[in-house]
């Protein structure tokens, strides 16, 4: 099996450099293209200008090591013996350091980079007879520190720009989080309003079809009641659906759309489960108010979910629904007088009360910072009690 060599990021660009400013080195070295005055056995001036030069292949991976071994190389053998000082062996590398230290490493870091390398011209301007002149100072010094303030600002410059990429990424993600969590509360809120119109129009027509079985038999003339009651609840069902489906398809202009349930509708609700099969006694106390929209949506909604299951559950029964108003809060109670035990034993509800109906009520309820209590009645029955806070403006 071939294993394929990774290279460390700029190595091998810095690596063709290296060996560029090597070649170079070294001819100038040879035939002194920069007119330098030769000091030192030219073996001892070939090797440092070769360590200075090649070293600069690690200028990015390691670039105060770089730096420190730049300066070693200029002016460490110059303590035993003065070398020649060449423009492109020596010049040249140390311009390439210490602006590689300041480009590539922290504060602190570039600052003994640069320390390392006026360490090493010191030794040179002290041991080189011909570098040791202060006119020569300033064409150091001044082309050194341009090098050095130039890779610091350019690493300003860089760093500021992946602070805004890496803002940029992170507004990006959590716009997308905040995209996501808008997404699976419309779903919530669909899959709610879905469960109310289905759960409620399919139980109301199962146990009307129920009702029109039992009749056929004995009295067919009043099967009729119940079989059309099932037909206009079924026609009730595919009209919401159909208006939920337009509203996800984006239809909302082609469509006639009612508006959303409320407290004002609980009479006719209760009308509608009197008439089949459900007799239903509406209590409202205190003076009534305007609710908030969603708010008057989630009483009538409690009090649909709490009536079909007691259709469902409870049959045959009754139901009473108490709407109170007072300074803070709007209650809602609803209570059916199921036979004794049919509700399962206190904490123990039967699985059909717990499902996604009483999950939903927690669910809207909470989401309006309510409360929402479940229970067996004392003797029988099943009791469903919200309350609901009223913001400052409704108080």
């Amino acid at each position: 099996m071939t294993t394929k060599r990774v290279w460390p990021m700029g190595l091998l660009p810095d690596a063709l450099f290296a060996l560029a400013v090597t070649v170079f080195a070294q001819i100038d070295v040879a035939v002194r293209l920069d007119n330098s005055t030769p000091y030192g056995p030219l073996p001892a001036v070939v090797a440092a200008t070769l360590v200075a030069t090649a070293v600069l292949a690690l200028r990015r991976v390691a670039p105060l090591a770089t730096a420190v071994t730049v300066a070693l190389a200029v002016g460490g053998p110059m303590l035993v013996t003065p070398l020649t000082v060449t423009l492109w062996g020596d010049f040249l590398p140390i311009l390439i350091a210490g602006y590689s230290v300041a480009r590539h490493s922290s504060r602190e870091r570039a600052a003994t980079g640069a320390g390392a390398i006026v360490a090493g011209l010191v030794v040179v301007f002290l041991r080189n007879p011909e570098s040791g002149t202060v006119a020569n100072i300033p064409f150091v010094a001044v082309p050194l520190a341009a090098c050095y303030v130039a890779g610091r600002v350019l690493r300003a410059r860089a760093r500021s720009q992946s602070d805004d990429r890496e803002r940029a990424q992170r507004l990006e993600a959590e716009r997308e989080e905040a995209i996501r969590a808008a997404l699976a509360e419309e779903r919530a809120r669909i899959a709610r309003e879905l469960h109310d119109i289905v759960a409620h129009c399919v139980s109301v027509m199962v146990v009307q079809a129920g009702a029109a079985e039992d009749l056929l038999d004995r009295d067919p003339p009043r099967a009729r009641a119940p079989l059309q009651s099932v037909q206009e609840t079924g026609r009730q069902a595919v009209g919401e659906l159909g208006r939920m489906l337009g509203l996800l398809r984006g239809e909302r202009s082609k469509l006639a759309l009612k508006p959303q349930p409320g407290t004002a509708d609980l009479a006719g609700l209760v009308e509608h489960m009197g008439g089949i099969g459900l007799p239903v006694e509406l209590t409202v106390e205190g003076p009534e108010r305007s609710l908030p929209p969603g708010v008057d949506l989630t009483v009538y909604r409690i009090v649909q979910e709490a009536l079909t299951n007691a259709l469902k559950h409870a049959a045959p029964t009754t139901a009473r629904v108490v709407l109170e108003y007072d300074e803070q809060s709007v209650r809602v109670s609803v209570r059916d007088s199921g036979p004794a035990g049919g509700h399962g034993g206190p904490g123990d509800p039967v699985p059909g009360r717990v499902g996604h109906g009483l999950i939903g009520m927690h669910e809207r309820v909470g989401l309006y910072g309510g409360t929402l209590e479940t229970a067996d009645a004392p003797g029988a029955g099943f009791t469903v009690e919200a309350r609901l806070p009223l913001p400052a403006a409704q108080r």
